[in-house]
């Protein structure tokens, strides 16, 4: 019945190209300077946290400033770090990848590129935009309260980085998955569920009062389009491409023009 419904016998659809001799290295830089420049950046003082005021947040984000959870914190990193650690393992598997080492090769690479390009943009958005948390703004907490939880993530708001990885993650997985077996009933299962499920990780964010909706829905528009459009760029298309053939006994990197 599975194997009904999944396309058989379709070529593999990816390549690495010329360009991945840039976009990797340039990925891993952004991610680095974004690191470096996040750590000088942020943090708030009592005095700055005692003369907020939540009437300043727009009408969109203000409730947000009432949450305040850290059971909700933990659930947002167990689920973002469930759907990582789906991502990797499902991408990883013979089934996936029609057992080709130099297919799982491929979309390896695909997959650093994409999130250490996420990375990169997320600590470098949140250092240039310096937005306050939302617990900051929350009065049932003392200003000596709000000032102990982590000082040094307060000015990181926007946007959500833990809803940018987790639909990063649930787009990846199943744009590679429907590249590869075609469309079907699992793809759209697939589509459906996983984006469902990741929802669960920005309202999770915005429960804990670590992050506005306006937060989350900036980290899933980037998360999405990370995820979606890399795995397109490596479409395979006529000109120019770089490919890796993995055997147990072979590793060849052929760049053919």
């Amino acid at each position: 019945m599975a194997n009904n419904l999944l396309a058989q016998n379709r070529p593999f659809p990816y390549e690495l190209k010329k360009r991945d001799f840039w976009l990797l290295p340039l990925s891993i830089g952004l991610s680095t300077l974004g690191d470096s420049l996040s750590d000088k950046a942020g943090g708030i003082t009592l005095e700055e946290i005692r003369s907020l005021d939540r009437n300043d947040v727009n009408a969109f984000d203000r409730s947000a400033t009432d949450n305040w959870s850290l059971e909700w914190d933990e659930r947002s990193d167990r689920y973002r770090d469930t759907l990582a650690v789906a991502t990797l393992f499902s991408l990883s598997v013979a089934p996936i990848l029609h057992a080709k080492l130099s297919h799982t090769a491929t979309v390896a690479v695909m997959f650093t590129e994409s999130f250490f390009l996420l990375r990169g943009v997320t600590y470098l958005t949140k250092a240039a935009v310096g937005r306050y948390r939302p617990y900051l703004y929350n009065t049932t907490l003392s200003a000596e309260e709000r000032f102990g939880i982590d000082v040094e993530e307060a000015s990181r708001s926007f946007y959500s980085g833990h809803t940018a990885v987790a639909f990063f993650g649930a787009t990846f997985l199943s744009k590679v998955f429907e590249d590869i077996h075609g469309p079907s009933l699992w793809s759209k299962l697939l589509w459906g569920l996983s984006l469902t499920l990741v929802s669960l990780t920005g309202l999770a964010r915005v429960k804990s009062g670590m992050h506005f909706p306006s937060d989350v829905i900036a980290g899933a528009v980037v998360g999405f389009a990370v995820g979606y459009f890399v795995p397109a760029l490596h479409k395979i298309r006529k000109g120019d491409k770089l490919r890796i053939d993995v055997s147990p006994n072979r590793l060849c990197v052929c760049l053919r023009f």
